[in-house]
């Protein structure tokens, strides 16, 4: 009888575990089943333009006066007056008197030389008057001293030394007058009333507002795209000059001169030199800014017209001159291009690539090649 009630409830608990696991079975819940979307990336893209224009090639350099004159003394003397122009930063014109120095030795030495050139003067009157007198009496087989020729020479070539001597005497009385050479500015003043100033001693430095000269460092790849060189014989047409615009780091002037010429010698960097020069005309640019010289400035050269330049902004050029395409299907490919000149803004590859052909401009850390993406078309890419 207990092992009947003993089994009776091992069944009975057997039948409730049972149906509460039945239970538990039927009611549970479901899994959630979400599909995962494969994410395309967005890539911008540019297209790439085919054009013929110039490179331009950017530099800078420091402005200088194109010409620059040393002023000097000629004769020592005192300085008795100096002119109110001559200080620092003053304008002068040519001819104008800068310095005056005392002339009273120089007016004692012209009464000298003038003196002597009487007294040669009479010596070769009476050796003349000699001379007649012995051609009359000499034969034509007396000697030359007989005849006076020798004597006669010397006679005048004293009076010659005493006429020369007269006037460089002159010439020295003019030069006690210092004028300006040029019409410039003046930068650097020497003297003042009363020195006593030695013969080549300083006087004023001046530099012509006429015309300013930059030289501009550059090397052989940007001398080879501007195009430019020294001299053309008459046979290989007329000289090719390259525009160069200057701009201000002050404000946004600009003036515009030519390359003239370039350095026969590197510099101690292995740059070439070429130098720009700027006219008269030039000198003040529209605001009315003139180009002073010691300012420095950046060049831009605009140099010979290459023909179907691919031209990309530079960003999209990878390590190793790679940049990646598009294709018709939107999927990238990488390729290799060659490269002409990497400008400041731009990028000029020679490899010819169809005009329209779509290059990649950003998010360049997602590309993978085959790698189907969606284009985003950005503005085109702007000329320099």
């Amino acid at each position: 009888m207990k092992i009947l009630r003993t089994l009776t409830l091992v069944i009975i608990v057997l039948l409730i575990g049972g149906g509460a696991g039945y239970y538990f079975y039927t009611n549970a819940p479901k899994p959630v089943v979400t599909e995962k979307s494969v994410i395309v990336p967005q890539v911008p893209y540019i297209e790439v333009e085919i054009a013929s224009q110039s490179i331009p090639v950017y530099t800078r350099g420091r402005v200088t006066a194109a010409k620059v004159h040393k002023v000097a003394s000629s004769v020592s003397a005192l300085v008795v007056n100096v002119s109110d122009s001559l200080v620092k930063g003053a304008f002068v014109n040519k001819g104008d008197i800068l310095v005056e120095l005392d002339e009273s030795h120089i007016i004692l030495d012209i009464a000298q030389q003038q003196a002597t050139l009487d007294q040669v003067k009479l010596k070769l009157e009476e050796v003349e008057a000699n001379a007649r007198v012995a051609k009359r009496q000499t034969g034509k087989n007396a000697s030359e001293y007989a005849r006076f020729v020798p004597q006669l020479r010397y006679a005048n070539s004293q009076v010659a030394a005493a006429q020369a001597a007269l006037d460089y005497a002159y010439k020295q009385l003019e030069e006690t007058k210092i004028r300006a050479p040029i019409d410039g500015k003046v930068i650097e003043s020497y003297v003042h009333q009363g020195d006593l100033l030695q013969a080549s001693a300083p006087v004023a430095v001046i530099y012509s507002m006429n015309q300013a000269e930059i030289r501009l460092p550059i090397n052989d790849q940007q001398l080879d795209i501007i195009g430019f060189k020294d001299q053309l014989s008459s046979e290989q047409g007329p000289r090719f000059t390259p525009e160069v615009k200057l701009g201000s780091y002050q404000d946004d002037g600009e003036w515009t001169g030519y390359i003239v010429r370039k350095d026969g010698e590197r510099g101690q960097n292995q740059l070439m030199y070429v130098v720009a020069q700027v006219n008269a005309d030039s000198m003040i640019n529209a605001s009315g800014k003139s180009l002073l010289p010691g300012s420095f400035v950046e060049a831009e050269i605009k140099g010979r017209v290459i023909d179907d330049l691919r031209i990309l902004p530079r960003e999209v050029l990878q390590p190793g001159n790679i940049i990646w395409l598009l294709d018709d299907d939107n999927r990238l490919h990488s390729q290799e291009v060659a490269v002409i000149y990497r400008g400041r803004d731009q990028v000029y590859i020679d490899t010819l690539l169809p005009k329209g052909t779509r290059v990649v401009s950003g998010g360049f850390h997602r590309l993978a090649e085959g790698t189907r993406v969606i284009p985003i078309s950005q503005s085109s890419n702007k000329n320099n």
